[in-house]
């Protein structure tokens, strides 16, 4: 299992986290090897919203990048996205 925390910076968090929500919705449900995933906001830095996900395998979430659910979903949202990062932890 491996765990993904995706560190993003956001335009406008509350525009952004219900968009964020649905993806994750979906990317546990549609996603091969998606074990998990939550949408966290930093209290302290308005403009900080963090997914932590969990994988069967490091593969799945690089496969699931550019798939069916972020080609549905990441369009809504770019407009919001400023900058992010993803880490990996097994």
């Amino acid at each position: 299992m491996v765990t993904v925390i995706t560190d993003n910076r956001v335009s406008n968090r509350a525009a952004y986290l219900p968009l964020a929500k649905a993806f994750a919705e979906d990317t546990i449900k549609e996603e091969k090897g998606c074990l998990g995933m939550e949408v966290l906001v930093d209290q302290d830095a308005e403009d900080r919203v963090v997914f932590l996900s969990r994988w069967e395998k490091r593969e799945d979430f690089l496969a699931s990048v550019g798939g069916t659910v972020f080609n549905r979903h990441i369009p809504g949202m770019g407009p919001y996205y400023i900058s992010g990062t993803d880490s990996f932890f097994e």
